[in-house]
């Protein structure tokens, strides 16, 4: 049986976590690269998610790479996983690409298993509406939480996308808190 790096191993990991199913893997020279998707049919989100082999200095380039894959495969997002660090004009292009990037050195554990961390979870529209209607505020009314929260990065979460947070209250019960992500600029 091949060993594979410990980056395959956890990004597979970060995809089921998301919901994702993947089945295959596939090892080209400089990276590895995965295709899950999440959901089934029409309403079926599709990925293409590279993972380097060698920690590097990503630029422009290897994002529009990414990019023009996931346009080839009618993928909604992608992921590119293992860069040293990444640079400004690469951050830019993958912000308008719907391209995530995760350094090689993201943390190897499920953030929300841990008793301190209340469970997080990305709010459908429906709900939204209802909260929103609830109160009578708008969208922008309400608390933010960074794009870049290590909570709303293990969720996938995207600017726009409201989180819910779950906390246990002694006098309350469950209390549920809402935030819109935003991104960190």
């Amino acid at each position: 049986m091949e060993e594979f790096p410990a980056t395959v191993i956890k990004t597979r990991a970060l995809l089921t976590m998301r919901d994702y199913v993947v089945d295959e893997l596939f090892e080209y020279e400089n990276r590895y690269a995965m295709y899950p998707v999440k959901g089934s049919g029409a309403d079926a989100v599709r990925t293409v998610t590279w993972i380097l082999k060698e920690p590097k200095v990503v630029g422009v380039a290897i994002v529009r790479d990414v990019a023009r894959e996931m346009e080839e495969r009618n993928a909604q997002d992608g992921m590119l996983v293992g860069g040293l660090r990444f640079t400004p004009a690469a951050k830019k292009s993958a912000r308008t690409a719907r391209v995530e990037l995760i350094e090689g050195t993201y943390a190897s554990f499920d953030i929300f298993q841990h008793k301190l961390v209340s469970p997080h979870s990305i709010v459908s529209a429906d709900e939204i509406q209802l909260v929103l209607g609830h109160y009578g505020i708008e969208m922008n009314q309400l608390p933010r939480i960074l794009r870049d929260d290590p909570a709303a990065k293990a969720l996938g979460a995207k600017p726009g996308q409201v989180v819910r947070i779950e906390r246990d209250s002694a006098t309350s019960g469950i209390v549920y808190y809402y935030r819109l992500v935003v991104d960190s600029s």
